[in-house]
């Protein structure tokens, strides 16, 4: 990985996100309704423009034709012509939440637009909403109760299952899994319990594990097979302990919000600003790239895995040309067990088979790099 460019938006970033071509950035900074759009022409990042709602901005995603869909908290869905610089269409309803009445509108929102499909997270009603994406129309008896705060939804390789990452306490969360088939959703009776608050999930590029980041500190993270949920490992870094605060923001409690996985190495942001290749079996950090000045936050990159485009809190942006980690591992056709599917979408957590770490004390993260 090489920084090919970079740029200071001075404001403190949440998250970035990247289109399939790598030809443009979206932005989202923390606790606010402003976004940014960037070009990128040729490797260098020239910001395009600001733009602000009424409504501070949770969670967005790129959908077809490179428009954008946001999910705000107080408001429904905005879907966001980039070109025209305008809103497009809506969806959605604000419910006022009965238990944090300051949660309510979206949390996160994600587009899948080979299966005509849009799917956001309530955060007033707990219920994670379907939706036909050209229509805007509800997929009938399909709305999931996911309680507490849902922050990520997480699309497997196969575009059949979904993974729904519940933020519930700076101490746990759970991640749910949904099949989609035939305009149908069944629940996974089975879910993954963390002892950390999670940041983000991702699967594996060929779908057969499922990995959790997260912590409020120290920074955590936890494999599990798929679609067992068997576990695998979980590792643990203190090192961020001494970072000053505030380490949470507007999406969650825990700073870091998504990484890559690229075979068996997880490729991480970290809080001392460089981006850490970790080995997913041992947690032995074994190559790393100062990215930034400030804490690393989001890392996301272009559909070919040729650039990746890393922000931190502080407001930095950098693009990187990729040219040593392999993406687009091909997919197995994995599916969840019949038996252990329900169309009761609405099956209370209680009633689900639990998979939680068998460890007593994670395993340290170990810092051994390459020289």
């Amino acid at each position: 990985m090489q920084i090919v460019n970079k740029i200071d938006l001075k404001h403190r970033i949440s998250k970035s996100l990247i289109n399939e071509s790598g030809s443009r950035a979206l932005i989202l900074f923390d606790n606010s309704s402003e976004f940014a759009v960037i070009d990128i022409i040729e490797d260098q990042l020239t910001l395009s423009y600001c733009h602000q709602f009424e409504f501070v901005i949770l969670d967005a995603c790129f959908s077809a034709g490179d428009r954008i869909w946001f999910a705000l908290n107080g408001s429904g869905n905005i879907e966001w012509n980039i070109d025209a610089r305008s809103i497009s269409r809506t969806c959605g309803d604000v419910v006022q939440n009965n238990l944090s009445p300051h949660l309510n509108g979206y949390s996160c929102i994600r587009a899948i637009p080979s299966k005509n499909l849009l799917i956001a997270a309530n955060a007033g009603s707990f219920k994670i909403e379907f939706y036909h994406l050209d229509t805007l129309s509800k997929w009938e008896n399909s709305d999931a109760l996911c309680e507490v705060y849902t922050k990520n939804i997480i699309v497997h390789p196969n575009q059949q299952i979904i993974a729904v990452q519940i933020t519930e306490s700076e101490d746990t969360g759970s991640i749910r899994f949904f099949e989609i088939k035939d305009n149908s959703v069944r629940l996974y009776k089975r879910y993954i319990s963390t002892l950390f608050s999670p940041g983000a999930c991702n699967f594996s590029e060929n779908g057969k594990e499922i990995i959790t980041t997260g912590g409020f500190p120290p920074f955590s993270y936890q494999v599990n097979r798929f679609p067992s949920l068997e576990f695998v490992n979980e590792f643990t870094d203190d090192g961020g302990l001494n970072m000053p605060g505030p380490w949470g923001n507007t999406r969650g409690i825990t700073f870091n919000n998504d990484f890559l996985i690229s075979s068996s190495k997880l490729i991480i942001p970290y809080y001392n600003g460089h981006i850490c290749q970790i080995e997913q079996e041992t947690g032995k950090i074994f190559d790393s790239v100062k990215c930034c000045d400030s804490l690393c936050s989001s890392l996301t990159r272009s559909q070919n895995g040729q650039l990746l485009l890393c922000s931190a809190i502080g407001g930095e942006v950098a693009l990187l040309r990729n040219s040593d980690l392999e993406f687009n591992i091909g997919p197995e056709a994995i599916q969840l067990e019949e038996p252990d599917t329900t169309t009761n979408l609405l099956l209370p957590l209680a009633t689900m088979k639990e998979v939680a770490s068998s460890l007593d004390e994670p395993l340290q993260i170990r810092y051994e790099l390459n020289k």
